[in-house]
């Protein structure tokens, strides 16, 4: 892989604080006024395009609690000033150890290095669905595989 811009490896960063529970250090990576908006109906079906609150720290802790979160980056791209990621996240369910798989899309808008704001496009319909990897990849046609495991 080519060298990697700030933007790119500082979304990259922020991938792993996730993965790893770290919410100190993703906060780091966020520009003061980050938002993040669901490009969905929301998890009852009627809040279009869900986003954070104002208290970001709390809004973390309810996601990076989760042990055994993995990320498998397909594609990255990037523009001025924004990062394109496609990846694949999997996480246990941390009563019933089950693993959830679901493909999406994160669009990150950054300004000075920091993440300003982004947007996550997946389909819930799939994301509370216990996808195998089998299933998965049945997205992944013609697909290289993984550029990184975080």
């Amino acid at each position: 892989m080519k060298k990697r811009s700030k933007n790119l490896q500082t979304v990259l960063n922020i991938l792993r604080d996730e993965a790893n529970g770290d919410i100190l250090s993703a906060l780091k990576k966020m520009a003061k006024d980050y938002t993040m908006t669901w490009v969905d109906a929301g998890i009852d079906g009627k809040q279009l395009f869900p986003t954070t609150s104002k208290d970001i720290k709390n809004d973390m802790e309810e996601a990076y609690v989760i042990k055994g979160r993995q990320y498998d980056i397909r594609n990255i791209a990037e523009g001025d000033g924004v990062v394109f990621v496609e990846l694949i996240e999997s996480y246990p369910n941390p009563k019933t150890r089950k693993v959830y798989r679901t493909p999406l899309v994160l669009v990150l808008e950054m300004k000075n290095g920091k993440i300003r704001t982004g947007r996550h496009y997946l389909d819930p319909r799939l994301s509370g669905k216990l996808l195998s990897k089998i299933q998965i990849e049945k997205a992944y046609k013609n697909n290289k595989g993984s550029m990184l495991v975080i």
